[in-house]
């Protein structure tokens, strides 16, 4: 057996300093006035209020205990949620680690923030404070997530799944 070994990395440094890019999210008409109410305790900042998301979140997205994947394809969101569009500039950063955890869960941006803006209406937050499991995973900026899939085409498995690394 042949094995080629090539490893591609396209690596962008100092992307805090990069300009924030326009992005847009979909959020069902149910949840718009809900969500309008919670960004307006970040100043109406769409992209403070994501930082704050995945920010009081990471015990659940970064422990696994989000709904494993059903599909082999991305999954969106439902039909007939009559979606809204919502423009914003997100940091990098915050962009960049929605897209992992959406990677990593077969699921959209969009799906994965409305998943934390259920967990946030739920007052999941709170539950976690309460129950002393709101700094399992450190806010430190050596944090890293690492996405992977594996295809092995002979024996027809795929795998996709993530190391969390402090």
């Amino acid at each position: 057996m042949i094995t080629f070994l090539n490893k591609n990395e396209f690596v962008r440094k100092n992307i805090n300093l990069e300009e924030n890019s326009a992005s847009t999210l979909l959020i069902p008409d149910s949840m718009y006035a809900d969500f309008r109410l919670k960004t307006k305790k970040h100043k109406g900042n769409t992209a403070l209020y994501l930082h704050s998301l995945l920010r009081r979140f990471r015990t659940i997205t970064h422990s696994g205990m989000i709904p494993e994947p059903e599909k082999l394809k991305t999954s969106y969101q439902e039909r007939h949620l009559d979606l809204k569009k919502v423009s914003f500039k997100p940091k990098n950063q915050d962009w960049i680690e929605l897209g992992e955890l959406a990677l990593i869960f077969g699921k959209s941006r969009c799906w994965m923030f409305v998943f934390l803006l259920k967990l946030d209406l739920a007052n999941m937050w709170h539950c976690l404070v309460e129950a002393g499991l709101k700094k399992i995973v450190p806010m430190v900026t050596n944090l890293e997530l690492k996405v992977f899939y594996t295809l092995d085409r002979f024996s027809f498995t795929f795998a996709r799944g993530y190391h969390v690394k402090i």
